[in-house]
């Protein structure tokens, strides 16, 4: 789309990382299901998630749960405890809910009329992200449990999210310890669910009493684990591409010395300025639209110098012209904003053929 900054997606990509990684794990005892948030519940994403192998699909947000159920996926998970607003919606999409709050529960629960919803209880490990501590879990999940139109099915832990508490076998066994205290509560054979994809690089070894699922998202479209910054065994590193519009470009001076204030922002500037003559690019591209340092140019001996709400400054050692194209690889940070701009297009490939444009960006909503 000339014109427009451009997020390019493959699927074709991430359904062969998802292949891998799920064959990988159904033969060490694991399920896995494909988180979406990154890409704002894409249904073309889950629909390749789901026939490489997913058990069913995640998200955070609910507008996203529902973009994903208008396209007949399933099953479905919400990932992050729901606002009250939110309960009608929930009951009505939702095969799967993760929270911790008894209350919340409770009025979910008025809303279930085709059959009671599944609850996994949220317990937090060292996190601090969400969920109650492993000495309460017993007694909140005998109140789940007993609630009407809920069915407790196990727990849920996430890891290396809010605090960067890291995963371990260790706290793996400790959550089938606590999940083991609560089994007798759970209506079918009890689940725990682990996430996200900094999980799989500590699961060597590890064996699970319970059935247990992970919880991957950003695996799945990027082949390596953000947390360790490793790669992923057997997974193809495969990063999305941002592309945008060079405006104008000049050869320039080093800046010359002056006084410094905040940006716009109120920030001190986050600016990396060449210290010799070099080419300066403007491109429309902003925080607005993405993480200006999680772009990697792919283009040789270029970067970003720094960016404001709306446009970004890329230095080169070449000259560029107006209305010439440059990529970016993105890093996460970058993808999920580029993912919920208005500003930006979003385009699902697959290989080198593309399809699937949304040319709406994120007015759809949601991370």
């Amino acid at each position: 789309m000339a014109g427009l900054p451009e997020l390019i997606v493959d699927l074709d990509a991430i359904g062969e990382n998802t292949r891998r990684l799920a064959t990988r794990l159904l033969a060490d005892g694991f399920t896995l299901v494909g988180v979406t948030k990154a890409l704002d519940g894409e249904p073309s994403v889950g629909q390749e998630m789901l026939e490489a192998g997913c058990a069913g699909l995640a998200d955070s947000r609910m507008a996203s749960l529902v973009r994903l159920a208008a396209h007949a996926l399933a099953p479905l998970t919400l990932i992050r405890a729901p606002r009250r607003d939110e309960l009608a919606d929930v009951a009505a999409v939702a095969d799967r809910v993760l929270l911790s709050d008894v209350e919340t529960a409770r009025a979910l629960g008025r809303h279930a009329s085709g059959g009671p919803i599944d609850v996994l209880l949220t317990v937090d490990l060292g996190d601090r992200r969400e969920g109650v501590l492993s000495s309460a879990a017993p007694s909140v999940a005998a109140l789940l449990s007993r609630l009407p139109g809920i069915q407790l099915a196990g727990i849920s832990v996430n890891f290396a999210c809010l605090s960067g508490h890291l995963p371990s076998r260790a706290l793996f066994r400790q959550a089938e310890d606590i999940l083991a205290t609560i089994a007798d509560e759970c209506a079918a054979e009890p689940l725990l669910s682990l996430g996200g994809t900094c999980v799989l690089q500590h699961l060597d070894g590890f064996r699970p009493r319970f059935a247990t699922e992970i919880r991957c998202g950003g695996g799945l479209l990027y082949g390596y684990d953000f947390v360790s910054m490793a790669s992923i065994e057997g997974v193809y590193r495969t990063d999305p591409v941002l592309t945008a519009a060079v405006l104008e470009c000049y050869h320039k001076p080093p800046a010359p010395p002056c006084r410094s204030g905040f940006d716009a922002f109120g920030h001190v500037p986050d600016v990396d300025l060449p210290t010799g003559p070099a080419y300066y690019s403007l491109l429309d591209l902003g925080h607005r639209d993405c993480a200006p340092r999680g772009l990697r140019p792919l283009i040789p001996d270029a970067y970003i110098a720094g960016a404001t709400s709306d446009v970004s400054v890329l230095i080169t050692e070449t000259p560029l012209r107006p209305g010439d194209t440059v990529s970016f690889a993105v890093d996460y940070d970058a993808l999920v904003r580029a993912a919920t701009s208005p500003f930006v297009t979003r385009t699902f490939i697959r290989g080198d053929a593309r399809r699937h444009p949304d040319t709406t960006g994120a007015a759809m909503s949601d991370l």
